[in-house]
């Protein structure tokens, strides 16, 4: 547990912040999971608005087709979120991703956005020909399943993966 604080410390968080790994909360700081100590204090449920960090936890990977199918050119696919990789299926606000742009063929920019909405007119991620890129993406969840859209604006294919880092408690 000493471990645990000083890195925390070490990451710029200070004291009175509370974060919750794994939806588990011991005596104001985070942990993983496991058992916590008899005087630790563990928090069932989030207060709204709380970011709940989360184990990386991979929920779609177009490459290996888990959950997505590489982007065709001007193609959008929506994805739920929602009761997957640590993420409740009631309860959540938001979703904290991290979304990785792979083998694109063409330059171009991915679209994250709660999918009841039409698609705005920004991008989460610009890339050109070629390269991987990653980006952190904090989406709203509002459906009864928590999905999400992703859009490729690009004239050639994409794959994209998707890992979720945490939620923002309802």
């Amino acid at each position: 547990m000493a471990n645990l604080r000083s890195r925390i410390k070490r990451v710029g968080f200070g004291a009175g912040v509370v974060l919750a790994l794994s939806g588990l909360v011991v005596s104001g700081v985070a942990a993983y999971g496991g058992t916590p100590p008899a005087h630790a204090a563990v928090v069932a449920a989030p207060a709204s608005g709380t970011l709940v960090m989360l184990v990386p936890s991979r929920i779609a990977d177009s490459r290996a087709g888990l959950s997505l199918g590489t982007f065709r050119p001007l193609e959008r696919e929506d994805l739920q979120i929602a009761a997957r990789g640590g993420v409740p299926l009631t309860g959540a606000a938001g979703a904290v991703l991290n979304v990785t742009v792979v083998n694109p063929q063409r330059g171009g920019f991915v679209t994250v956005w709660p999918s009841q909405f039409a698609k705005p007119n920004t991008s989460n991620i610009n890339f050109p020909a070629g390269q991987t890129i990653a980006n952190n993406v904090i989406v709203k969840l509002i459906s009864s399943d928590g999905t999400i859209s992703i859009y490729n604006g690009s004239a050639g294919t994409v794959d994209v993966v998707v890992d979720v880092e945490g939620y923002i408690a309802a």
